[in-house]
């Protein structure tokens, strides 16, 4: 009843997986980096594994750029420097 012979055969997909990436990666630089560049990240990851190299690392890439142009960390790195400068101004 279960023979292998007759199973049907799971078909990779071409490059589907890392032109996904790449798309989301591209999306995530201009709109919810901080969601869309962390599964960019992971999906490019994953293309690199299924031997999807250039689109994986062009996904990566995007997703680096995202997180390194979000609003949100700009201004959580920002905050951070502010309360650095505000305590050393302080002792002075």
């Amino acid at each position: 009843m279960n023979d292998p012979k007759n199973a049907p055969a799971i078909r990779e997909s071409g490059v589907s997986l890392g032109l996904a990436a790449v798309a989301i990666g591209l999306v995530g630089i201009f709109t919810l980096s901080f969601v869309l560049s962390p599964v960019a990240f992971i999906l490019g990851a994953l293309a690199i594994l299924r031997l999807q190299i250039a689109t994986g690392l062009l996904a990566i890439l995007f997703s680096i750029v995202g997180v390194l142009t979000s609003p949100i960390l700009m201004g959580i790195v920002g905050l951070g420097a502010l309360a650095i400068v505000g305590s050393q101004m302080s002792y002075q």
